[in-house]
């Protein structure tokens, strides 16, 4: 049975070593030519929180969290292995909303009244993921990829904390 754990450097080396090839493509987009290791440690080192999903046998089998830019702002990230079984998808569902639940409280401390996730406009899996966990589309970035590839921005925004 999979559980949650606080994300370690570890979980982050294991995960991003066997990270499916569609998530590999985003992280180059996005980042460019980082090293797996260099991508792991800037997870892991990520400001806010930041978690893994790991099996019974310790294995890392995903690591997702909500990079905090600044003081109204997350950005939600997510990097899997392949081959996750239907049962792990449903519980990694359930906990992104819950994350996404207590980043959008006012009462919580880390709360931001905006989240944002980008997504490759050609990773239709990924817009559906992003989808059921309650983004809005708001518009794609022409050409902001490193080797032009299109970005869609998706944002769930709450209340402003008074």
């Amino acid at each position: 049975m999979a559980r949650f754990e606080e994300l370690s450097l570890a979980h982050a080396l294991d995960v991003v070593a066997a990270m499916r090839p569609l998530d590999r493509m985003c992280v180059q987009a996005l980042l460019g030519d980082i090293s797996d290791e260099a991508f792991a440690v800037n997870r892991w080192q990520s400001y806010g929180p930041a978690w893994a999903l790991v099996d019974d046998s310790g294995q890392a089998l995903a690591i997702g969290g909500v990079s905090l830019p600044n003081d109204w702002t997350g950005v939600m990230w997510l990097v899997l292995r392949d081959g996750l079984p239907l049962e792990t998808w449903r519980k990694l569902i359930r906990h992104t909303r819950t994350v996404i639940g207590n980043a959008l409280d006012p009462a919580n401390s880390s709360h931001r009244h905006r989240l944002e996730a980008h997504v490759l406009e050609s990773w239709g899996d990924a817009k559906k993921l992003v989808q059921a966990l309650g983004f809005e589309f708001e518009g794609t970035r022409l050409a902001a990829g490193r080797d032009g590839q299109h970005i869609q921005q998706w944002a769930i925004v709450g209340p402003v904390k008074g």
